[in-house]
């Protein structure tokens, strides 16, 4: 069961709530390769003012378009920015070829998007000379569409209009086509390189084809594969739906929570190092670190118009009961107890893990744990209903 199936949503979203949460992905995914998620709206539009401008159908100028937030599917799981020793960098720039196939599998598992999306992500980094990647396919072989999201990404990495300008242009016949050269130019010349936006092209995207809620629960999977912890946020999930029941917490705070559940480990996309390999899920010295995570979790959903209100619980699940956590120092009542619940649920599972990976130790053990920092690290309350959940279902 999805998410929005748990919350009685409509199986059948509306395409705003599905294009939301699609640039959600794209954000968290433009996370994990490093890329700016603010930089993506505008290579959005400029790729399709470019079909536009080349005449392309209106197929190709929708599939642009979420071709352009897609793009870095690809970087979630890659192992070039996994966890663990980083890898020498020619074998990183190998696994970074396989971004764009990798994205572009995704792509295809996504039903509601345009048909020619996975394709354009594909073929989004191959060069008119034949030197790109990954199927090295060279001039007209490369379709207009895909030269024109490569053009529109690396028009946008420059800071400066100028220097942009200048190295596509000197680019022509090489990594784009002069023809490509040629309208940018005219574009650029038209508009003194400011990015006019284009609205998003919901009426591209086939709503009856899958649930918001399945995407989002790809999403959640991508992310626990990228850092190297399968499974974790539907056990983090279970404890936690099973301890907010026994809170009796509004079926608001419920929602948010397995919200919330879906995206905390969004925080440490881009570190090298797995938060509970930095610091114990108890360690104080951790609570800076887990604190960091948390507040980059935070924004990422609060660019959601969907699911941003789960945000403020993703910001406060570093808080400490006692007011000696961060970022922000909140204290007793002033937590959110569903950020309480996920706290507590986060660190049970973590010890969890660590107990059975390493001392095969039965369920007690990291029970008396979370017993330990109840008053300090965790409200009392949440710390009961977590044990009653562990103890019924041991």
């Amino acid at each position: 069961m999805t998410l929005f199936e748990r919350v009685g949503a409509n199986s059948s979203p509306e395409p705003g709530a599905l294009a939301d949460v699609l640039s959600l992905f794209g954000a968290v995914a433009d996370a994990a390769a490093g890329s700016p998620p603010e930089a993506t709206p505008s290579i959005a539009s400029l790729a399709v003012w470019m079909a536009r401008l080349a005449e392309l159908s209106q197929e190709e100028a929708d599939a642009l378009y979420f071709a352009a937030l897609l793009r870095n599917l690809g970087a979630l799981g890659n192992p070039a920015f996994g966890k663990g020793e980083p890898l020498p960098a020619r074998l990183a720039e190998m696994h970074r070829w396989d971004i764009p196939v990798s994205g572009a599998r995704l792509c295809e598992s996504i039903r509601p998007l345009p048909r020619p999306t996975a394709d354009l992500v594909r073929w989004s980094a191959e060069r008119w000379d034949g030197t790109g990647y990954p199927d090295q396919l060279r001039w007209h072989g490369i379709p207009r569409a895909a030269q024109a999201l490569h053009l529109a990404c690396t028009y946008v990495r420059f800071a400066d209009r100028e220097e942009a300008l200048a190295t596509i242009a000197g680019e022509s016949g090489q990594a784009f086509a002069p023809e490509q050269t040629r309208t940018f130019v005219m574009w650029y010349h038209a508009c003194g390189g400011e990015i006019e936006p284009v609205g998003i092209p919901l009426h591209a995207l086939d709503a009856k084809l899958a649930t918001t809620g399945e995407i989002v629960d790809t999403l959640a999977d991508r992310i626990d594969a990228h850092n190297g912890t399968p499974g974790r946020w539907r056990r983090v999930l279970q404890r936690a739906e099973h301890a907010a029941a026994a809170l009796q917490l509004s079926p608001s705070d419920r929602t948010q929570l397995a919200c919330a559940v879906r995206f905390f480990a969004a925080g440490e996309i881009d570190d090298a190092i797995l938060e509970a390999e930095r610091f114990g899920p108890m360690a104080r010295l951790g609570v800076k670190n887990r604190a960091k995570h948390a507040v980059a979790a935070a924004a990422l959903l609060e660019r959601s118009t969907t699911l941003g209100a789960a945000a403020p619980l993703l910001r406060a699940r570093a808080e400490w009961y006692d007011g000696t956590g961060k970022p922000d120092g909140l204290r007793h009542e002033a937590i959110p107890p569903a950020a309480m619940v996920l706290s507590a649920c986060i660190a049970y599972d973590a010890l969890e893990q660590s107990a059975r990976e390493k001392t095969r130790e039965d369920h007690r053990r990291p029970l008396d744990r979370i017993e330990t920092a109840s008053g300090t690290q965790f409200d009392p309350r949440v710390v009961s209903a977590l044990a009653q959940t562990v103890q019924e279902r041991t």
